[in-house]
């Protein structure tokens, strides 16, 4: 009879207690905790997911086969989806082909810096983005290939505490996955931001950073021998821009490539120019490199200085990534 009470007595405690528990948000929080870890295996932190999504709560689930989604399971719907591929035909660069080629100044990819071949953005108040190359294996087709997607709840957060939250991300991400796949990770170190003044304010000529070199008005970030793509944008004497000079390395090539509104005859072969596009290519250690030069308004006119411009950003990029000299342009 007393051990019957006893039982009774505990198991009416551990029902309070349980109640207690699940009132106080505690087990809310042990559950959420537990789905994050098994789904995303260690690639984000629960806390930074929280702060770049303005959500008070965030769990997870996987998404294909090395990739995850953490979100918000309350209210706000806010959400951070990681995928994870391999290969220089991976399939997230075809697909982001618009935040990759973004060409408003505010959206633009912003390299993370301090040797990490990571790039993010800010395409609008809600909308964020970062993406990751590592080369790994034996060959292109082990490369690794990260991509952040991210829908934060509305808020007054600003556009580059947006930057400097998926910067955080998109490293802790690369790190994990590049264990979790094999892969040697980045020789970086620690980021807790994202530049500031990239593409920011207009230079009567390129300073120190991607425009260097070109005597025209124009907006830059910082020349970064790690970032997988880097661009210069020319401008008029307003300051409204009118050219992008890019170069693409490793699978991003595929992003213009594969953009779905250029000409069939756009970037083929090792040089050439079409409808006022202009590219040429260098051999890289990450594989065959891209430099373009596209207009940005409607019947820009080629002049001069915007066909100096190509091999000059070209020559400068590729010898900061290790590459050959690139190709002499040619028509086509």
């Amino acid at each position: 009879m007393r051990k019957s009470v006893i039982a009774a007595s505990v198991a009416t405690v551990l029902i309070a207690g349980g109640g207690i528990v699940y009132a106080t948000g505690t087990y809310d929080g042990w559950r959420d905790a537990r789905a994050l870890d098994d789904g995303c295996r260690g690639m984000v932190d629960a806390a930074e997911v929280q702060k770049v999504l303005g959500a008070d709560r965030v769990t997870g689930r996987r998404l294909g086969e090395a990739g995850c989604r953490a979100y918000d399971p309350g209210a706000t719907k806010a959400s951070l989806a990681i995928s994870v591929q391999r290969g220089q035909d991976a399939e997230s660069v075809r697909l982001d082909t618009d935040e990759i080629l973004a060409q408003d100044p505010s959206g633009m990819l912003v390299p993370v810096g301090r040797g990490w071949p990571a790039l993010v953005s800010v395409g609008s108040d809600t909308g964020l983005y970062a993406t990751a190359f590592l080369p790994c294996g034996k060959g292109a087709d082990d490369d690794l290939v990260l991509s952040l997607t991210a829908t934060r709840a509305p808020s007054t957060r600003s556009v580059q505490e947006g930057r400097d939250g998926m910067a955080v991300l998109v490293t802790r991400a690369l790190n994990a996955a590049a264990k979790d796949q094999g892969c040697a990770q980045p020789d970086a170190s620690k980021v807790q931001s994202a530049s500031a003044d990239a593409f920011k304010d207009l230079k009567k000529a390129g300073e120190s950073g991607t425009c260097q070199g070109i005597n025209a008005p124009s907006y830059e970030s910082a020349a970064d021998a790690a970032a997988p793509i880097e661009q210069c944008l020319l401008a008029d004497a307003v300051g409204v821009p009118t050219f992008r000079l890019a170069a693409y390395y490793g699978p991003y090539t595929n992003a213009p490539r594969r953009n779905p509104y250029r000409s069939p005859d756009d970037y083929v072969g090792t040089s050439g120019t079409n409808e006022g596009k202009s590219w040429t290519t260098a051999l890289c250690p990450t594989g065959t490199a891209l430099f373009t030069l596209e207009p940005l308004v409607p019947h820009a006119s080629v002049g001069a200085s915007e066909r100096q411009a190509l091999p000059s950003f070209a020559a400068r990029s590729a010898k900061r990534h290790g590459c050959s000299s690139p190709n002499q342009l040619r028509s086509t």
